[in-house]
């Protein structure tokens, strides 16, 4: 991990970037290259075809293509839908989120056991934090909003004398209007109710121990909840819980339409009236702050654990204190204004026939092209688009867990024997680490492979920058870079660092 997460969430969405992110996996066959179970005669699939890869790498200017399963992006929204975005939805989970990382940023440097529990989930926090931040940002800078308020009176000046599209906007606009409050509503629970892990945790005890007296204990029947249900108390802390418990709620009822809502209010009033005097008496009667009190604990008291009423009114049941709101990807996938973009799509394809209207991401086959190409991200300020093994030296800290790199890429480092793997740059041999690229990726293309004009393998994508990240609603090619890995630093790591030349036999190198 020193290396596939070097930078850590400092260096996340981020360039210059030196993170190794990449995994390589064997798949076995029979000797006849069939599926088979395990065997010691089973032999390395062979595949009709693979990509070859190219020992010469990227370098400025050249091809990139790059395909895989994108999950969402949203080019042709309304404005009104970038302003929710941009003003509603981001501040608040910005916000939100800032408070949890504090409080386990917190927890993790007073305990070096909390720091091992929580990297994962302080991860899975930062991570679109981080990227929301960068999306305002960008939609800030590139005025997106307006450009499409812009295009909308236009489209609409055009529409007017034609009956099937005249009144299309007003209807969109009718049904956002409709759908972003309660949306709203339905994106606040996620961010603070159900975050609440001792919720999680009293509803599995229940459902766990039920399970056991019908005769089908996950242990046997299905161990993979057991596993995950062990994972979870092997990672969890009741005391730092406690806390975010405490600051969720207080978001609620920062955040929420009116204040906190009535039937939570009327939880609080019954514990005394206070949010923190609430989450005090949760934790304090709950049986499922720690698996020894929950294996105590008889089927009738994990049923009558008040922490199962919490995980009620944070569902999205008809007990929750949403607005019958169903959490969607976005605001515009909501089905009431999703079915509006077909004949939004249609129209636009006749006011503007000379646009490109390249497909969104769906988590369908997509690809993308462009080239290895660096770019202006301040006055006075140039990022080329490669860094090098030297770079990530300089950034070398043992003293700074995620900037401690294995002694074995110093060693390497100081002797310069990079063979073949090496290229010249800006007069200096070295290895290439990674690379940006002008190619329109989201999440979901973490793992595709990028690809030269004769489609050899020449890096591995695995972010954007941070101020591209605004690329799912407006691609700026002037701006928008993707992140890769390049493969000169994949082959290095794995023959010099992992001693697994034998693997580099099996490829195709150019």
């Amino acid at each position: 991990s020193s290396i596939g997460k070097f930078g850590g969430d400092t260096d996340n969405w981020i360039w210059p970037r030196h993170t190794g992110d990449f995994s390589v996996f064997r798949i076995y066959a029979s000797p006849d290259n069939r599926p088979a179970a395990y065997s010691p005669e089973n032999v390395p699939y062979r595949p009709r075809r693979h990509f070859a890869v190219s020992a010469r790498g990227a370098e400025e200017g050249a091809f990139t293509m790059i395909y895989g399963f994108p999950g969402n992006t949203q080019q042709y929204i309304l404005s009104d839908a970038v302003e929710y975005v941009q003003h509603r939805s981001d501040p608040m989970k910005i916000d939100l989120r800032t408070q949890r990382l504090d409080l386990i940023a917190a927890a993790q440097e007073a305990d070096p056991a909390v720091r091992i529990k929580y990297a994962a989930k302080h991860a899975l926090i930062a991570n679109p934090w981080k990227k929301w931040q960068g999306e305002v940002i960008g939609l800030e800078r590139l005025g997106t909003a307006d450009r499409k308020r812009d295009y909308e009176r236009r489209f609409a000046a055009w529409a007017a004398d034609k009956p099937e599209y005249a009144h299309l906007l007003d209807s969109m606009r009718a049904a956002y209007a409709a759908a972003a409050e309660p949306f709203f509503i339905a994106e606040l629970i996620n961010e603070t109710g159900r975050t609440i892990e001792l919720a999680l945790l009293a509803e599995q005890n229940l459902l766990r121990r039920r399970a056991a007296a019908a005769g089908t204990p996950w242990s046997e029947a299905k161990p993979e909840l057991e596993k995950q249900y062990l994972k979870l108390y092997d990672d969890y802390d009741a005391a730092l819980d406690r806390r975010l418990a405490k600051c969720v709620l207080h978001g609620l009822a920062h955040y929420y339409p009116g204040g906190m809502p009535r039937k939570m209010q009327d939880e609080i009033d019954r514990a005394g009236g206070t949010i923190d005097a609430y989450v005090d008496a949760l934790y304090d009667r709950s049986p499922s702050v720690s698996r020894e009190t929950a294996e105590a604990a008889d089927t009738a008291a994990l049923a009558a654990d008040p922490v199962l009423r919490l995980r009620k009114l944070f569902s999205f049941g008809p007990e929750g204190i949403g607005r019958g709101m169903m959490l969607r990807r976005n605001l515009s996938d909501v089905p009431s204004i999703e079915r509006w973009y077909r004949p939004y799509l249609r129209a636009l394809r006749a006011f503007d026939p000379g646009r490109a209207f390249f497909p969104d991401a769906n988590s369908t086959l997509r690809v993308a092209y462009g080239s290895v190409r660096g770019y202006d991200y301040a006055d006075g300020e140039y990022h080329k688009p490669l860094t090098t093994l030297d770079g990530l030296i300089a950034k070398d800290n043992p003293a700074i867990y995620d900037y401690d790199i294995p002694q074995s890429l110093r060693d390497l480092h100081a002797s310069g024997d990079y063979g073949r793997w090496s290229a010249l740059i800006d007069g200096r041999r070295t290895v290439p680490v990674c690379f940006l690229a002008d190619n329109q990726t989201t999440g979901g293309n973490s793992g595709s492979p990028v690809l030269n004009a004769r489609g050899e393998l020449i890096g591995i994508n695995f972010d954007r920058t941070w101020r591209s990240t605004m690329s799912d609603i407006e691609f700026d090619p002037e701006l928008c870079r993707n992140i890769a890995v390049d493969i000169r630093y994949v082959l290095t790591v794995i023959d010099r660092i992992g001693g697994a030349g034998r693997l580099i036999d099996e490829m195709t190198i150019r």
